[in-house]
Parts: C-alpha cells; sequence; structure tokens
C-alpha cells in the first residue's frame, strides 16, 4: 500500500473498499458496521442480482481514433515469474536457482526488450538501463511486443531470509493503483541506458538456434492428417543406414526401462527439473556458479527460436540423460564408474568415480553434471542443507555426491528398487504405468511417460513404435533409452 500510496493500514483498506462496492448496492441494513460483522461470521457474500446491461457503441469511433493517436512511448508490464510468484516463493533456493521458462535466467529479474529496441538503442545484453529511476539489466527477448519492456515481480526483498535478500531488483514501487486496483504497467515511461554498466546475468542457455539441426522435429497438422511419420523422415533413415562393430544389446529379462517426451504436451514450465532435484538430492550452487555454466539440475528444459525473430515460433526439449544402450560415456572412463545395468540403465558409482570428467568429454548430449565444490555442509553454498532443519529436505535413499564427482540422471533408480520390492512382496509383475519417476509424476501436462520397453503391451513400447517417435542424434548410433514425438503445430489455429 505503501508503494501504491496509500497511508492506511491493509486492514482500513478493505473496509473502505467493502464499504464503498458491497455495502453500497445492499439494502439489508444502513449500519456498514453490522453489515461488516454479518458478512465475517457468516463468511460469505452473496452480492444481488445486477440489472441486464444494454450495449451501446456511442463512442467507439472516438476511442479507436485516440488509441490510433496515442504517443508510442515504451510501456512497462510487470509480472509475475513461474518460480517466484509475487515473491511469495523468494527464499526458497531451488526455484531461485530454476531458469525462466523462457529467458533461461536464474538469481535475477531483469528488463527484456524487443529486438528492434535493443538495434536502435545500441543496447546489448547485459547492458543495464534506468527505467525511471531503477536500474535493471537488460536481456534481448525475441518475441517481445514492440515498445514494451517486460520486468519481474517478487525480486529485491530485504527481510525474505538468507536467499532471498537483496536478490534481484525490487520493482513494486512500479505498481500504481488506478480506480482502487493495483496497475501491473506503465506508461509512458522514461528509459535511458547507464553509460558503461554492465551486469552478468546467471544464464543457463546461451544458444537458442537450431541451425537447421534435427534437434526438435516438428511438421504442422495437415501434413501429420496425410503421413503420421511427417517431420520424422530422418528417423527411418538413421535406422536403415545404422551400422556398428558392437553386438546390439538385447533386453528381454526382466525390464529394459524407457522414457518418452511428447513435445506436444511439454510447456517449459520446468516442474520436472524441481521434482527431480527434491527426489535425488541435486546441489543449489548459487548465482556466480551458474554464471560459470556449472548448473547441477538432472533434466533440463532446451528452448529453441525459429522463423522471425520478432515472432518466433518456440519449442521447448527436456533432456536428461538417455540411458543409450551404446553409451560413449561407458567405454572412456578409466575406472568403471559408470556401467550399464541388465535393465537398460546407465548407472553412477560414485564411490568409484574419481572425476577424470572423461565421460562428460564423451557424453554428445552434455547431461552430466560435475560436483566443483563440496555443496552440502559447505559455507559458500549455506541455501538449504547445512542445518539439522534445512538437512531433512534431502531424500534418504539417495546418495549425497561430494566434491570432485560426476553425476547425472538415474531414472529414479530407488523408486524403481522399492516398485520392485513392493510388486515382489504382494506376489506380481510391475503394471504398466505403475512405476514413475519424478519428472513424470510432476508434469503437469503429461508429457513424460516412463515405462518398461520389454513390455510389448506397455504404453512406453507402443509410443516408441509411433511414426512421431525419434530419438536426439540417433545418428551417432548411441541407442538412447528416451524417445521424443515429433512436435505437431496447428498453424491454422
Amino acid at each position: 500500500l505503501i508503494w501504491m500510496g496509500q497511508k492506511t493500514t491493509f486492514h482500513d483498506y478493505l473496509k473502505n473498499y467493502w464499504q464503498q462496492t458491497h455495502f453500497a448496492r445492499q439494502k439489508e441494513t444502513t449500519n456498514f458496521i453490522q453489515f461488516w460483522n454479518t458478512t465475517l461470521q457468516k463468511g460469505v457474500y452473496e452480492t444481488p442480482q445486477q440489472s441486464t446491461l444494454t450495449y451501446s457503441g456511442d463512442g467507439l469511433t472516438e476511442a479507436a481514433s485516440q488509441i490510433k493517436s496515442a504517443s508510442p512511448g515504451i510501456e512497462i508490464a510487470l509480472y509475475e515469474t513461474v518460480a517466484l510468484g509475487n515473491g511469495k516463493y523468494a527464499n526458497n533456493p531451488w526455484l531461485q536457482e530454476l531458469p525462466d521458462p523462457v529467458a533461461k535466467i536464474s538469481w535475477d529479474n531483469f528488463a527484456a526488450i524487443p529486438v528492434a529496441y535493443a538495434q536502435e538503442n545500441g543496447l546489448k545484453n547485459e547492458d543495464v538501463i534506468r527505467i525511471n529511476g531503477m536500474e535493471l539489466p537488460v536481456f534481448i527477448q525475441p518475441g517481445q511486443a514492440e515498445n514494451t519492456i517486460s520486468v519481474a515481480l517478487g525480486y529485491g526483498r530485504k527481510i525474505a531470509g538468507k536467499v532471498g535478500n537483496n536478490t534481484g531488483s525490487n520493482v513494486y514501487p512500479l505498481v500504481g493503483i488506478e480506480n482502487g486496483s493495483r496497475k501491473y504497467y506503465v506508461t509512458e515511461a522514461k528509459v535511458e541506458k547507464v553509460p558503461g554498466k554492465v551486469f552478468e546475468l546467471a544464464i543457463s542457455q546461451t544458444h537458442y538456434l537450431m541451425e537447421g539441426r534435427p534437434i526438435v522435429r516438428e511438421t504442422i497438422l495437415p501434413d501429420y492428417v496425410k503421413d503420421q511419420a511427417a517431420g520424422n523422415e530422418l528417423h527411418a533413415i538413421n535406422n536403415e543406414k545404422s551400422v556398428t562393430l558392437y553386438n546390439e544389446s538385447t533386453y528381454n529379462e526382466p525390464h529394459h526401462w524407457g522414457m518418452a517426451v511428447d513435445l506436444n504436451s511439454c510447456t517449459g514450465c520446468g516442474a520436472c527439473t524441481i521434482a527431480c532435484q527434491a527426489e535425488n538430492n541435486v546441489a543449489v550452487i548459487g548465482k556466480e556458479q551458474v554464471r560459470n555454466r556449472r548448473i547441477m539440475h538432472w533434466i533440463r528444459i532446451d528452448r529453441y527460436y525459429s522463423e522471425n525473430p520478432q515472432n518466433p515460433r518456440v519449442s521447448f526439449q527436456p533432456v536428461m540423460c538417455q540411458h543409450c544402450d551404446n553409451a560413449p560415456c561407458e567405454n572412456v572412463c578409466p575406472v568403471a564408474a559408470t556401467p550399464h545395468s541388465e535393465e537398460g540403465l546407465n548407472q553412477m558409482a560414485y564411490n568409484r568415480c574419481v572425476g577424470t570428467k572423461y565421460c562428460m568429454n564423451n557424453c554428445p548430449y552434455r547431461v552430466r553434471r560435475f560436483n566443483w565444490f563440496q555443496y552440502v555442509k559447505n559455507e559458500k553454498f549455506d541455501f538449504a542443507s547445512n542445518s539439522d532443519l534445512g538437512r531433512m529436505v534431502l531424500n534418504p535413499d539417495v546418495t549425497v555426491r561430494s566434491r570432485g564427482v560426476v553425476e547425472k540422471c538415474s531414472m529414479c533408480v530407488q523408486r524403481i528398487q522399492s516398485m520392485k520390492q513392493t510388486a515382489k512382496l504382494e506376489g506380481r509383475p510391475i503394471r504398466d504405468g505403475e512405476m514413475q519417476t519424478a519428472c513424470a509424476q510432476a508434469c503437469p501436462g503429461n508429457a513424460i511417460v516412463f515405462g518398461d520397453l520389454a513390455n510389448p503391451e506397455s504404453r512406453i513400447a507402443k509410443l516408441f513404435k509411433d511414426k512421431r517417435n525419434y530419438h536426439l542424434l540417433e545418428e551417432l548410433h548411441t541407442l538412447p533409452s528416451v524417445g521424443y514425438l515429433t512436435k505437431v503445430r496447428n498453424t491454422n489455429a
């Protein structure tokens, strides 16, 4: 309220709002205090039915002309992020380190500016601009509407806690009030570049173009209706020309675990990343280490742009360890710390790993993570797990990794073992869909499907036979156990 220019308590502000709106419309009592107390006692208030309104087009022409002649000044749009909301979760280190779904920036808010505006004003990423006296780093955002700048709320807190304090900039002073409601935009904002000043952002993905490479394969709906393999023609070609000196691996007994990701259903929200972090004790490393490109997430969501940078098409692709049946990481480890299980899992023996990082160099998917520091019980990384209470967040079924070892997605092997034990005690096989990884369980769009490829009747086995299914970099013959379903765009919608 203070930021909005109100010199009153929220309780008085709320009572005044009810007195001017709901109390003025009712006819049961003329005493507001009685009306207020009765409403609080009941816990609900039913507004009287409004009379039917009639529509009149008078003034539309004048309004349209005013809009057309409006000054093309810069408009500041204020929004809440997927992770922090209005700042309620600012002291949660998992959410602070979760990259923004679109910008892929963590630990800070920023001024997202259009491509054309950046070119016209000589701005680059990480330059600093001043908006109505408030300084923010610049991020050039493809698809940002012309003459607009977007800034996230919820940052710059002072009493949020150790994690949230002084993280980012508080832009709530830009929130105005109009007709009793908060206004989350600023028109005719004064924007100027701060000469010679830059601010390094914690960006987890710096490359956003596929440059013609078939990483995210897609097609349009009319073509898909004609041919379900549309956009995925390379899959058949790669399989036809697949040649190897190794014997093909077979997993008929007892299981062969696999995963399918439907690119149509993924919204890039990051719920899978947080679920994996909670389930598998993935460390929070802080802004400085994210800047050094050392983020530890086992599953990342790559975001790609295509076509016109002013109005691009956006694709999201979750990428985790592909658990390749012909894994290039396995045969370069000098101490056999990354073996292949009889159930098709690419495993990690943390007590054998000596940190050569040969496996990281040989992985074409960039999904392995190296522990550059001892993140737990380290004052430098005191985000959550350095107190007795904070350590209660750790999953006791998963090893807490130490400095100098490599880690990666395990397909939640601890859940697999637990489910196998449950099924064994009950004297039955594991049911299809009964075993779910943390990422699959958390996905709101059900984009991730986990299951047993050795069971031909399982959903995952059927998805792998779908004409939309393909594998990342399948021309390398790594034989991943993770498949992706071609993205189908409805361009006529």
